[in-house]
């Protein structure tokens, strides 16, 4: 057998893996399809090691840590609360995409980018640039999470390329990682999307793509799409995300949106001893594109440099980091970081008063081809930095 046969029956496989049977199929009007499936049959128990779990529909975490957010005299700073893209499934069934075979193809090659088995020096792993807050590596810091209240944009991507903005949470081989992005090679269109990674010593993934998270919520999909897109000179319309490790039962929470819904967990066994089994070392806030490398990279948050200014630009606000006591700290310690600083940029704008309090904006033109640069960390914001 030829090997890209093999692989075309490899893909019809994962195919009728994913595509589950439902209780209920809902149609969007941008075209997407979503299966109601029985909660118990969603893509995630798929795993090999969640063959025997005891997870259940109505799991919610034992343990909440305090969040910061103060959204009180957010209007009048122009900042508003974005929403998604609400699904009627019935109760005791989880929204699932369907995924189409051209739309699986792409999100297998966007995720080659992180695995950790493929060679940093292949064309797939050189597509990927970033412009991030990010905390120090080797500070021997331990995190059991993270949050931030991200800026809803659509930058314009095409083809196989996408643009978002994301937390990501770290450790070892693993990483998790929530946020929004425009990627119409994975949804088949241009709306922006929320997203969820999960990379695992064994696979890496969009959304329900690999057995990974497990969604609880029968009316918040994991890939929502948003309703409300920011605007220069304001309104900023934004989106709460929060990551957290359950001190009890270990699981990775996300919780999302003005409420902070807990819409779903990452089970520990998943991970690995030297990765998120345990607490993360590392955590990053800000903008990641992806291109195939012979294709200029698209724009990145507004699509231009930021400034930096809320209203102008894209933005992580609040940025917050989970230490080991379960306490819900300012991220601290952390310095910036882009790759191709020519194409796009970070600003780390230190503390500012409520509602930003701790806050960064990144953007660019984009135009970036071939091998990326790996770009020195220019500034270094510590806790004690106070910057109004």
């Amino acid at each position: 057998k030829s090997s890209s046969s093999e692989e075309d029956l490899q893909i019809e496989e994962e195919l009728r893996r994913l595509n589950k049977p439902a209780v209920k199929t809902i149609q969007t009007e941008y075209g997407d399809t979503y299966d109601c499936v029985d909660f118990y049959k969603q893509p995630a128990f798929d795993h090999p090691l969640l063959k025997n779990h005891s997870f259940h529909f109505d799991m919610r975490p034992s343990f909440r840590p305090k969040r910061r957010t103060n959204l009180e005299g957010s209007a009048a700073n122009g900042i508003k609360s974005a929403s998604i893209m609400r699904l009627d499934c019935p109760l005791g069934t989880v929204p699932i995409r369907r995924t189409s075979k051209e739309e699986l193809i792409a999100a297998r090659t966007q995720a080659k980018v992180h695995d950790p088995n493929a060679d940093p020096n292949t064309e797939e792993a050189h597509g990927l640039h970033l412009a991030i807050v990010r905390t120090k590596f080797g500070s021997g810091k331990k995190y059991n999470g993270g949050g931030m209240v991200s800026s809803v944009e659509m930058p314009w991507a095409k083809g196989s390329q996408y643009s978002g903005g994301q937390i990501k949470i770290q450790s070892g081989p693993d990483f998790i990682q929530a946020g929004w992005m425009v990627n119409p090679s994975l949804y088949s269109h241009y709306q922006t999307h929320l997203f969820v990674f999960t990379k695992t010593a064994q696979s890496s993934c969009f959304n329900a793509q690999c057995p990974g998270f497990v969604l609880v919520r029968s009316d918040h999909p994991m890939d929502a799409i948003l309703n409300n897109i920011s605007k220069a000179p304001g309104p900023v319309y934004t989106y709460n995300y929060f990551i957290y490790r359950d001190p009890t039962s270990g699981l990775w929470w996300l919780e999302l949106g003005e409420d902070y819904t807990a819409v779903g967990f990452w089970p520990r066994v998943i991970f690995s001893g030297g990765g998120l089994r345990d607490l993360a070392n590392y955590v990053e806030w800000g903008g990641q594109v992806y291109s195939p490398p012979d294709i200029p990279s698209p724009p990145m948050g507004r699509s231009t440099m930021p400034l930096p200014n809320i209203l102008y630009d894209a933005s992580c606000q609040d940025m917050t980091t989970i230490n080991e006591n379960h306490d819900t700290e300012a991220a601290g310690g952390t310095g910036v970081y882009a790759d191709q600083e020519k194409y796009y940029q970070v600003k780390d704008m230190g503390h500012k008063k409520a509602p930003l309090h701790r806050a960064m904006t990144y953007g660019g033109p984009g135009g970036a081809t071939g091998w990326a640069q790996q770009g020195p960390i220019t500034q270094d914001f510590s806790l004690s930095f106070d910057h109004q």
